[in-house]
Parts: C-alpha cells; sequence; structure tokens
C-alpha cells in the first residue's frame, strides 16, 4: 500500500462541525460604519491528508449557503483559497498565502462595485473550539485596509441542520458515497507509439449546495498520487464547470464545461498537454452500481477525438 505524505495540517482545526457569528459592514468602501450582525454554521473536512480544505456555511437567516475551497500547494507551500457562494454560483477570484506563527494572512486581486480592489482573509486565535476569520478590502494597493467582516467559530458537536431550500439539481448524486475503479489508460496520452495500462483505485464523492456542488477524491496507488474532482453547476446557465486537481500539483486545472442529456453526460474544455494546445472532452454515463468515465483528447479543434482514460466505478458502500 503506498504511504502518502502529509503535507500539511493547516487547516485541520476547522474540521468537523461549528457554530459560526457573523459581523458584516453592510456597505463596505463608503465610509460607512454601520455593521450587521447574523449567526450560520460551518461543516468542513480535509482531502489529501490536509492539503485540501474545503468547508459549507449555512446562512439560516438568508437561506443561501457559501463554500471555500482551500488548495495547498506543495511547491510553494502557500495556499490558494476560492469562495464560492449560492447567489451567484461562480468562483470568486482567490487570495493566496500562507500560515506563520499561528496566523494566517492571504492576499487577492478581485472586484467590488465595479471598483478593482485587493482582498483579503486571515485567520487567527486558533484553539481546538475556537477560531477567528477577517476579511479586509483595500483600493490603495494594500497600503490601507478596510474591515468588512468577521467570523467567530465555535466547535458542536452535531451536524448544523439543513436549510429548507429547494434542490437546485441531482446530476452528480448518483456518485455520492464510495467505489472501487478500474482505470484503463493510453501511455503516452498523445502521440505513437502507445500501450494501454491498466490500474486499481479508489474513488469517494459527496455533494454540497443541495447537489449543485459536487466533489470527490480518488487515491491512485500505483500512480504515486491522488486526483480531486471540483464541479460546480450553473442554475443560469444548466451546465457544470468540472476541475481536476492534482495532488502533486495542488491547483485547479482548466475546466471542462457541459451538461447531462438523454443520461449521459458530455463537457468539453481547451487545455495544454506538455505544451500543445488541446481540447479534452468527458463522457459520464451514470448508474446506481456502477458508473463510467472517459476522457478523450483532440488536437484539430474537436474534428476528431483520441480517447485516452477510461474508468469503470464499482460501488462498495
Amino acid at each position: 500500500m503506498t504511504e502518502w505524505t502529509k503535507e500539511t495540517g493547516d487547516f485541520d482545526f476547522l474540521t468537523g462541525h461549528f457554530d459560526v457569528v457573523h459581523r458584516q459592514l453592510v456597505k463596505p468602501l463608503s465610509g460607512s460604519d454601520e455593521w450587521t450582525e447574523h449567526t450560520g454554521t460551518c461543516s468542513a473536512r480535509t482531502m489529501f491528508d490536509g492539503a485540501i480544505s474545503i468547508d459549507e456555511m449555512r446562512f439560516p437567516a438568508k437561506g443561501n449557503y457559501g463554500l471555500s475551497l482551500r488548495l495547498f500547494g506543495p511547491q510553494t507551500r502557500e495556499w490558494t483559497i476560492y469562495w464560492v457562494n449560492s447567489t451567484t454560483y461562480e468562483l470568486f477570484p482567490p487570495v493566496r498565502g500562507k500560515w506563520e506563527n499561528g496566523s494566517c494572512w492571504l492576499v487577492g486581486e478581485d472586484e467590488y462595485d465595479g471598483r478593482p480592489i485587493l482582498a483579503s482573509y486571515s485567520w487567527s486565535d486558533v484553539t481546538e473550539t475556537t477560531a477567528h476569520w477577517e476579511q479586509s478590502f483595500s483600493t490603495d494597493g494594500g497600503e490601507t485596509w478596510e474591515l468588512n467582516w468577521t467570523m467567530d467559530f465555535t466547535r458542536r458537536e452535531t451536524e448544523p441542520p439543513p436549510l429548507d431550500q429547494p434542490k437546485v439539481t441531482g446530476d452528480f448524486d448518483f456518485l455520492i458515497g464510495s467505489w472501487t475503479t478500474h482505470n484503463r489508460a493510453r501511455r503516452p496520452m498523445l502521440g505513437e507509439p502507445f500501450v494501454w495500462e491498466e490500474a486499481e483505485s479508489r474513488l469517494e464523492a459527496t455533494t454540497y449546495f443541495d447537489g449543485a456542488i459536487s466533489v470527490d477524491e480518488g487515491w491512485f496507488p500505483s500512480r504515486g498520487f491522488r486526483g480531486a474532482t471540483f464541479r460546480l453547476y450553473s442554475p443560469a446557465t444548466k451546465t457544470w464547470s468540472i476541475h481536476w486537481i492534482n495532488s502533486q500539483r495542488g491547483a485547479l486545472e482548466t475546466p471542462v464545461v457541459g451538461s447531462f442529456t438523454d443520461g449521459l453526460g458530455v463537457f468539453e474544455g481547451p487545455d495544454v498537454w506538455e505544451g500543445q494546445p488541446i481540447d479534452v472532452l468527458f463522457h459520464w454515463t451514470p448508474g446506481e452500481q456502477e458508473a463510467t468515465w472517459q476522457q478523450s483528447f483532440s488536437v484539430d479543434g474537436g474534428a476528431t477525438w483520441i480517447p485516452n482514460w477510461e474508468m469503470t466505478h464499482t460501488r462498495t458502500d
């Protein structure tokens, strides 16, 4: 069995369930000092032995969700954090930074009310049962900052109650749970000569946002890495954006985009393979006890496709 190296435990403290007190500035960057306070919950887990941290925040008073996806870069030793909420269903631009001396400071470029800004997140005062988080904006390149959102976390023993919201989609509900996977992969993925290699792996999947976010983690012991998939649904376009995360890179890869029609999921997007521009195609065939996935590459703009990776998933739970 492959021994996976634990790269970081920075966000292990957040694993579990929390009650959260939010304080938010009503009108950021307006000169106003009017604040509002409300309560919510947070449920978090880690993947890649701590190198991915993901949480779902529930805001009962507002009837919506927020989710943070945190990725640790093994080369940079920094975290990249993405935020998405169930109002827009879009990934916000990321912030990046690292932990030092018990606190974390992360900064990234963003936009607020049409104005370019810097946004920052900070974590501090972490204990076994509590933690503190803050968000600030800067309009002068980081010379000065305005605090606009704080969260105070207190651990709870039970899972928070669900929000009473209509289900957005059930497209990837079939994947929830644990699976063994038979892989058949072309080596190399493009070019001649090639061989087909076969290997076994396993996968675990779950959903958030009433089905509109699907996340899985896969273990590939014969290849010495793990993979995760982050899928985000857009109710406006009724399409999915599907990102791959490789444990050796710790980054959100270029997405493929598509939807399910007549029981088949088709997702396509541009990418680069070994410096060569390509198009990537995913096919998903759902099933309760067995499901299949196939990846193909095209070097001629989609006129022809070269299948290079097939997975057959068999349920184990």
